[in-house]
């Protein structure tokens, strides 16, 4: 399941190139009838408090770090909350301002995807 994720998941972005929220990736995935709800979520490394996104199924949350730290195909970028009120679904965190706050409270970092190695000069 994991590897049907991450191919579908470069497919959108292929056709998007940039800017692809968790929130399309999940609506994708539910078109297609595969299961992405769960328990995990991804969060920055070094604050366990700041979020990227909550709710995953395990394959999910690993299909999207395998994307962005093993396969180096896609990249993280920070985007407004806005573009995620658009694309209909919010985390219930406040939003992190400040990623080197060390929060001691849950908050969500807004990300959106695009093609690319986020280990490349320039990324």
């Amino acid at each position: 399941m994991k590897e049907r994720i991450k191919k579908i998941t470069i497919e959108l972005l292929t056709q998007r190139a940039e800017n692809v929220s968790f929130a399309e990736i999940e609506r994708i995935l539910e078109r297609r009838g595969i299961s992405y709800l769960g328990d995990y979520s991804i969060h920055m490394p070094s604050n366990k408090n700041v979020k990227l996104w909550v709710g995953m199924s395990e394959d999910f949350c690993k299909a999207v770090v395998e994307l962005m730290f093993e396969d180096r195909t896609i990249i993280p970028r920070n985007v407004p909350s806005t573009l995620y009120i658009f694309d209909g679904k919010i985390p219930d965190y406040p939003v992190a301002e400040n990623l080197h706050h060390m929060y001691e409270t849950e908050r969500w970092f807004p990300i959106a995807f695009s093609l690319g190695n986020l280990y490349e000069k320039g990324n």
